[in-house]
This record gives C-alpha cells, structure tokens and sequence, in this order.
C-alpha cells in the first residue's frame, strides 16, 4: 500500500456522514390513517399508516423501526421491527406494524369512544445503516 491508503476509508466515511445529513435534514413522515384490518383478540396489532417523503435522489432501504405508541400520554403499544423496504426518491405509503398490550387494546376503544385523541409515536427508524429519530404526533 502506498502512501495514500486513507483515501478510500475516507471516502466512504464521508459518504455515509453527507449521507445521514442529507437524510436528516429532507426524510419525513407523515401520519395518514390507522388500518385496524389484522387486529384480532389473539394478535393485538394494528397498523400505522404513514407517508414517508424522500425528496433527494438517494434510494434508501428502511431496515428497522423501533418505537413506543402512546395515545392521551398512555403507552399502549410498541414496534420493534419491520421487513425490510427500499425507499425510492418521492413519497411512499408505508405501514408500521404496532404490537399493543391488552390493556392498551382496552384504552384504545376507551379513548375512541370519547373521542379527542391524541396519538403520540416516539422512536426511531434505520436507513441504510443510519438511525434516525421517527416521531410524530396526530389529533384525532
């Protein structure tokens, strides 16, 4: 090896981090709907739809979100994973799958009920490698 045998790690190091800043700073999401359609008394799942929006020219792969659901400051629900998705450039509809608790279910129809819901997810989601902050918040 020669004398610039740095060039390429740092090369790749620079990607990544112009990378995570470009993702950082353009990568967003947006609460769509809640699909209530694989909820069932044994799998107490339902899911998030959301509308991720990649305006920059990089194609990413979603590897992982993890994170908590909280409805009116309660935890009812968490996500420790999804199966893998390629983010093209643009918008796309993704849905985040939520586990709930029983005790979640039953504030769930509670809250729905009364109505005046505030739905809180606080977490973080893995794009290429890089992790990044995955919060938002809805009233319903």
């Amino acid at each position: 090896m020669g004398k610039n045998w740095w060039v390429i790690p740092a090369t790749i190091v620079g990607y990544i981090v112009y990378k995570k800043y470009v993702l950082s700073r353009t990568f967003s999401v947006f609460f769509k709907t809640i699909d209530f359609s694989t909820m069932s008394f044994l799998n107490p799942t339902l899911n998030l739809v959301v509308q991720v929006n990649n305006p920059t020219d990089i194609t990413a792969e979603i590897q992982n979100i993890k994170g908590d659901l909280f409805i009116d400051n309660i935890k009812v629900g968490y996500v420790v994973g999804i199966t893998p998705t390629t983010l093209q450039t643009g918008s796309a509809i993704l849905k985040i799958p939520v586990t709930l608790s029983y005790t979640g279910v039953a504030e769930l129809i509670k809250k729905f009920n009364t109505g005046g819901v505030s739905l809180v997810f606080n977490g973080s989601i893995m794009i290429d490698l890089i992790t990044l902050p995955l919060n938002f918040e809805y009233n319903l």
